[in-house]
């Protein structure tokens, strides 16, 4: 087994594939869920995937509502397939379509507001832990049709632990895909982070690994042998305010494509870098997230 210097367990390849046959919008009648349909048609476009929307969980009462609904969403997005799922759980219904697509990249706008859900707290939550594969966020800050589409890098947050360098396989998938710079970034609160160091004395509990420094710990995460081959760069974003708020700032001023982060189906990341979860990070950031679930290998 690799390590990283943090002492932290390590993918040694690139095990994700980036390549996608057809890109999924779940839609539930609001033009909150239809913000997801900009980047889905630019993630299609990318690569060379087909556009399908779902609506899902329609029960017999509502089919006809959503049948005129869907007419008008082929009207404004030639050549969307689309697919109506009467399966009554939403999430079930939008995995069993995803599934049926085959290879199919899940594209889903969120609130990502709600400090104590896992994104949205219901269905992306729901979809995000059963799906086994990265998806997409599309949170409510997203500059639709703004976004500069040339800006060429992901950005992949870090928190000094395994579970957030889970992401990085599916970074370094993308990156190559699409020639991208990476760009490795972590938030840290230098009270905290004493305060967090002092109390966790164990190596295999301490953030950013033995010396507990968060800049050693981006550069020895940019050597791992996953990344090979990427023009990787790092950035330890040093502050007091809320970690999401520091991420937000930094993309604010530093266009990216994506950001990508590791999600948790029951504790979120930790506190130092991403806030309670992920949840925070799609609320506040321009661009869409790449989020890799909890469960993946």
């Amino acid at each position: 087994m690799v390590m990283t210097h943090t002492g932290h367990p390590a993918a040694t390849t690139v095990h994700a594939v980036a390549g996608y046959a057809s890109i999924l919008v779940p839609l539930d009648g609001s033009e909150l869920a239809e913000r997801a349909l900009g980047p889905a048609r630019e993630l299609a476009l990318r690569f060379g995937a087909g556009l399908h929307v779902v609506t899902a969980g329609v029960g017999r009462e509502d089919i006809w509502w959503y049948e005129r609904y869907l007419d008008r969403i082929r009207e404004q997005v030639p050549g969307v397939a689309v697919h109506v799922s009467s399966v009554p759980d939403a999430a079930d219904g939008i995995i069993a379509t995803a599934r049926a697509e085959g290879s199919c990249l899940v594209c889903l706008s969120t609130h990502g507001r709600a400090r104590s859900a896992a994104i949205t707290g219901s269905t992306f939550a729901a979809v995000a832990k059963r799906i086994g594969h990265p998806l997409v966020a599309v949170g409510p800050r997203v500059l639709i049709g703004g976004n500069d589409q040339s800006a060429g890098r992901i950005v992949a947050c870090l928190d000094g632990g395994p579970l957030a360098e889970r992401v990085l396989p599916t970074v370094a998938a993308w990156a190559h895909r699409f020639d991208l710079r990476v760009s490795l970034v972590t938030a840290a609160d230098p009270v905290l982070l004493r305060s967090r160091l002092a109390r966790e004395r164990a190596e295999a509990t301490r953030p950013y690994g033995h010396h507990g420094d968060p800049m050693a710990y981006l550069h020895a995460a940019a050597a791992l042998p996953v990344l090979a081959g990427l023009d990787v760069d790092t950035e330890v974003l040093w502050g007091l305010a809320h970690p999401h708020i520091a991420i937000g700032e930094h993309l604010d001023r530093h266009p990216a494509l994506l950001v990508a982060a590791t999600t948790h189906a029951r504790t979120g990341l930790t506190r130092m870098a991403l806030g309670s979860n992920v949840a925070r990070i799609v609320h506040r950031v321009p661009v869409p997230v790449l989020v890799e679930p909890p469960g993946r290998p």
